[in-house]
């Protein structure tokens, strides 16, 4: 398990994503792409972030620092 990494396709956990925001009828389509587009973005450089920590790394982490971790990077990237 050493030399091996947990990938994450990042196109398809942006889509995830994206797939499960409501739309607003308080907000013009324009607002709304905008915000979508944002949250693709951030989807995708979050997990090409993650991809780039390496497993082994990952299982020496107690388990509530790998939660704080994950915390931390949600909190500095998911603020629309």
């Amino acid at each position: 398990m050493a030399d091996k990494y947990l990938q994450i396709d990042p196109n398809e956990f942006a889509m995830q994503i994206i797939s499960t925001v409501s739309t607003d009828e308080k907000h013009s389509n324009m607002d709304l792409i905008k915000r979508n587009l944002t949250l693709y973005l951030e989807a995708y450089y979050l997990i090409n972030d993650f991809n780039h920590l390496e497993v082994t790394n990952l299982e020496k982490m107690k388990q509530q620092q790998i939660s704080d971790l994950f915390d931390k990077m949600l909190s500095g990237r998911f603020s629309v």
